[in-house]
């Protein structure tokens, strides 16, 4: 812990001690609660922690951790538990200006918990995006269709897909700028670049080379917001489960690399993972899947 993450920890503890005037056991609890995933960033991210990880933290990051907790038989009252640990350490932050704001007061504890991850079927994956085509502005549907083809078909996050600029499309591989700036390329199918340059075309606003190329109606970067309200109400239409977000369909690519026997080297570079620990958590939820194929096609001794 360096002297900069060590002093805002000192000053949570006394913040959540004499102004939240939490327990002498919850305080304790807390404190170790944080000390931990302090740790975890550290050691499986190969790097110091400092201000800007802790702002760049995000359910990537989340899921890693539960999961080694979850391994060490951990349970989920005590990861939820955990979680408000966490909660409460961005709220000082937040309340100390040091921090705008943080994906990680938006998560709900117990539902986030019982599901790293859940990733989308096909039959739900393909109404989802059926439904999108259902847009009677061509501009809005091909806007749309790009971003989520993007996420499922390529594994990125909605801020990397909505930080596409126009001079990325101009090649066959398009370079994305992850989570704490870290740069990956992504060779992209024909097709997905041609539709997307359509979509370009459609748009009713010119682009220069360094604009973003995902808009919203009244011309600004599109919003992760709209995303998420949309397929929102796409899943309240059609009774899709509660787990169909955009982020699911990161998750969903995931698990059909590894149903297809990629390696998790292989998806962790895909998917941006600076830690092999917040891929390898894809490798529970593809368990079953492994067990019904190795009994549909392992010799019978019959």
């Amino acid at each position: 812990m360096n002297k900069q993450i060590k002093l805002l920890f000192d000053n949570w503890k006394l913040w959540i001690e004499n102004e939240k005037r939490l327990a002498f056991n919850t305080s304790q609890s807390y404190c170790i609660d944080l000390k931990s995933f302090l740790n975890f960033l550290s050691n499986h991210n190969n790097l110091n922690v400092d201000l800007k990880t802790i702002i760049n933290v995000d359910e990537d990051d989340l899921s890693g951790w539960f999961y080694e907790r979850l391994k060490k038989g951990f349970s989920h009252r005590s990861n939820a538990r955990a979680l408000s640990s966490l909660k409460s350490f961005f709220t000082f932050l937040i309340t100390k200006k040091l921090i705008h704001s943080s994906k990680i007061l938006r998560i709900k504890g117990p539902k986030f918990l019982e599901s790293l991850p859940r990733p989308l079927t096909e039959s739900q994956t393909l109404k989802l995006l059926g439904d999108i085509k259902t847009e009677k502005e061509k501009w809005i549907m091909m806007r749309n269709l790009s971003v989520l083809i993007l996420m499922w078909g390529y594994g990125l996050r909605i801020s990397e897909v909505l930080n596409l600029k126009l001079k990325d499309t101009y090649v066959e591989d398009i370079r994305i700028i992850g989570k704490g700036g870290k740069i990956r390329v992504i060779p992209i199918a024909t097709e997905i670049q041609i539709f997307i340059k359509k979509m370009i075309k459609e748009c009713p606003y010119e682009f220069k080379s360094d604009d973003f190329i995902f808009l919203g109606k009244k011309g600004g970067k599109l919003k992760p917001e709209i995303i998420q309200r949309l397929v929102r109400k796409i899943r309240y239409r059609l009774v899709l489960p509660e787990n169909t977000t955009p982020h699911s369909l990161r998750h969903t690519f995931a698990t059909e690399l590894l149903q297809n026997f990629v390696d998790l080297r292989s998806i962790q570079e895909l998917l941006g993972h600076s830690s092999l620990s917040t891929t390898q958590k894809y490798t529970s939820v593809n368990k079953d899947y492994l067990r019904e194929t190795l009994e549909k096609n392992h010799p019978s001794t019959d």
